[in-house]
């Protein structure tokens, strides 16, 4: 439980900002107004009851907060177009910039990464792994990822782009197919 309560922290942190001091007060704030917090933490939730959930301790617990995991899931999806998978191995501190349209299925995202509206990120086929994505990637509006492909830590997906290719660490890519457009680019200004 340690382990998801401490990627919930990183996510909370992620969407923090300002010079306020980040109290139980805040936090609940931080959560009702933010949609992508919101899909996070029921996402979050969703983990830990599919890892936990057949533990004999946890059983009970798993039992009372699947309804509420059930709840929050069809909540997000019909109101934000939100749509999380489960079976999406999601690292800490992901920021969501804006609702509608997110697609996550069957993929990786490492730590601190950041994904824009329309956003999709899934495999070629059914049954097949999708993307691999780095630690602190910065992914566009309308941007799709789909198949087996790796993302490099610290790349740049611009908005609109389709990738079809591996795409190496610290890379802007651009276009239709996604094309290198500038090698050794820093996006740390956009996370």
């Amino acid at each position: 439980m340690a382990g998801a309560f401490a990627n919930l922290r990183a996510d909370i942190r992620r969407n923090h900002s300002g010079p306020h001091r980040l109290g139980p007060a805040r936090v609940v704030r931080l959560v009702w107004e933010q949609p992508g917090l919101q899909a996070l933490v029921a996402y979050r939730l969703g983990r830990w009851l599919k890892r936990h959930a057949r533990q004999p301790f946890v059983w009970p617990l798993a039992l009372l907060l699947f309804p509420l995991f059930i709840l929050l899931q069809a909540c997000v999806r019909g109101a934000y177009d939100i749509q999380l998978g489960l079976d999406a191995d999601i690292g800490p501190g992901l920021y969501i910039g804006h609702l509608g349209g997110i697609r996550l299925a069957a993929c990786t995202l490492g730590r601190r990464c950041a994904i824009q509206q329309e956003v999709r990120l899934l495999p070629a086929a059914k049954g097949e792994r999708g993307p691999e994505i780095g630690d602190e990637v910065w992914i566009g509006a309308h941007a799709c990822i789909t198949g087996p492909l790796t993302v490099g830590a610290g790349a740049t997906i611009s908005a609109g782009s389709v990738v079809t290719a591996d795409v190496a660490p610290r890379c802007l890519v651009l276009g239709d197919p996604a094309r290198v457009i500038r090698w050794d680019f820093d996006n740390s200004s956009f996370l």
